[in-house]
């Protein structure tokens, strides 16, 4: 058994792949990583390439029963799914281990490209307790502190030793809305449709019943900015949300698209 698992290993590999944009065109000068399954009860070898101008890009004389392969590029997006795969060699693909591409067929990796950026306030992931028991708690978007903030969150969690437990959350923005972020790459915000308040409700025979759910919104703020946000629901004795920011400090500017290179600091 050990003799066939190790001539599995050893399988050649000739590997062709091209990337794309997400309008089809080639992206060159894309960072290309390779991990092959060559090793028996050990991590794989690892290699690394480049897309040409073209988007291409291949490897050939190793070895291996499976190929993984990503591709990245500053300025662009990676895509879990589209801008990585994994290959079979040594034995038969399955649900995630692909055939593998050819030459005149090479697989296609997408990467999604940055559009215009402006400069953003990012508040990065931070741990908030919120109160079981209906009192608010204001968090400030701009800086992640509670007190007077520009987003309320109330929270009411029951009997969290009986699981499952009935539990809810309140978002709301004072003089402003909240509209659901859908979308990986929906960076603009919506110019209308926002409603005051988003109730976040699991109950007890929901049947899909959990106590950590993650939601993602656009805020139209009352001076008129707006900022979208991720927020993680920990439900339970230990109530909390985990949330991570990005405020447009030009009024009226509905661009959230981040660019890290262009980050203005919190007030």
């Amino acid at each position: 058994m050990v003799e066939n698992i190790l001539g599995v290993l050893a399988t050649p590999i000739t590997f062709y792949g091209k990337v794309i944009d997400q309008n089809g065109n080639p992206v060159p000068d894309a960072a290309v990583g390779y991990s092959a399954l060559d090793k028996f009860m050990a991590p794989g070898t690892g290699y690394t390439g480049t897309s040409d101008e073209n988007g291409k890009f291949s490897i050939s004389d190793i070895k291996g029963a499976r190929l993984s392969v990503n591709v990245r590029k500053n300025g662009y997006y990676f895509i879990d799914g589209k801008s990585n795969a994994a290959f079979a060699y040594g034995t038969g693909s399955d649900g995630y281990f692909q055939n593998p591409p050819t030459k005149e067929n090479p697989a296609i990796f997408i990467l999604q490209k940055m559009g215009t950026t402006e400069s953003l306030i990012r508040v990065s992931s931070r741990q908030i307790d919120v109160p079981r028991t209906g009192q608010p708690m204001s968090i400030n978007l701009a800086t992640g502190r509670t007190g007077q903030g520009n987003l309320q969150v109330t929270s009411w969690i029951g009997d969290s030793k009986q699981r499952p437990f009935d539990w809810r959350y309140h978002l709301s923005v004072p003089g402003g809305g909240l509209i659901e972020r859908k979308g990986q790459f929906d960076f603009e915000a919506p110019a209308d449709g926002y409603q005051p308040t988003i109730e976040v409700n699991m109950a007890a025979n929901a049947e899909q019943w959990t106590a950590r759910l993650t939601k993602e919104y656009f805020a139209k703020l009352g001076d008129g900015k707006y900022a979208r946000f991720s927020v993680r629901f920990y439900a339970g004795d230990r109530n909390f949300v985990v949330l991570e920011s990005y405020l447009n400090p030009i009024l009226g500017s509905r661009n959230l698209e981040f660019d890290p290179t262009k980050v203005v600091k919190s007030p």
